[in-house]
């Protein structure tokens, strides 16, 4: 292998690196549609070359994610109503379909992490002081790890990928306040639903997205002018 050859691997899994850190970042509500960042201090924050920072925001312009400035500045993009219906839609049928084609034979083995988050988010629900932001962050890897049930990696990706454009955070900020105690029996019931390898899950699951549908257009986001 050629030396220039080695360095280019190393600085494509670089910008691999960054990339990922901002999708998790995205993701987890670090950085807010609509927000304004310098590309200079985030190479500065993650100790890389302003190279492997403007491939990865290449990469999430090219995807609809961020909008690349003058003067090394970057915004991401805040989705439209069409965007938010769209990835609507997508979340339910791939929600739906990785129920339908999991709970007739999913081990309980697999359906220990479900377990593991409930109980998480039990902490957020009935402590002293509801923690919102921690819910949120359950809340997705709640439905993320529902998703990996199927272990399909372009329906892993395809998920991933949903939830740059519309993200639990967003959706919780332009939507109305949900009923929390509600969402998190749902999550109990479809996970209990999943063991007992009852039909009834896909019912529950399409209950949820629908509550969860109707949330999110029913906020002053979808009240404004078109």
């Amino acid at each position: 292998m050629e030396d220039g050859d080695e360095i280019t691997i190393e600085r494509r899994s670089l910008a691999e690196q960054v990339y990922m850190f901002l999708c998790n970042a995205i993701i987890g509500g670090r950085y807010k549609y609509g927000e304004t960042i310098s590309t200079r201090n985030l190479a500065d924050e993650l100790k890389v070359s302003m190279m492997p920072i403007r491939e990865a925001l290449k990469r999430l312009e090219l995807e609809g994610i961020v909008e690349i400035k003058p003067r090394s500045m970057c915004v991401f993009k805040t989705p439209t109503k069409e965007t938010i219906r769209a990835a609507l839609d997508v979340r339910e049928l791939l929600e739906v379909y990785c129920v339908k084609s999991t709970y007739a034979d999913v081990s309980a083995e697999r359906l220990v992490p479900l377990h593991e988050i409930i109980q998480w988010m039990s902490a957020s629900v009935d402590g002293e002081h509801f923690d919102l932001k921690r819910y949120i962050m359950d809340d997705w890897r709640f439905h993320i790890t529902l998703c990996s049930l199927v272990d399909n990696e372009f329906i892993n990706k395809t998920y991933r990928e949903l939830n740059l454009h519309l993200n639990m955070n967003f959706m919780y900020d332009i939507g109305i306040v949900p009923n929390v105690e509600q969402t998190f029996k749902d999550h109990i019931e479809l996970v209990e639903a999943l063991e007992q390898h009852d039909p009834v899950a896909v019912h529950i699951i399409r209950k949820h997205l629908a509550t969860s549908r109707h949330n999110t257009l029913s906020g002053e986001f979808f009240k404004r002018g078109q």
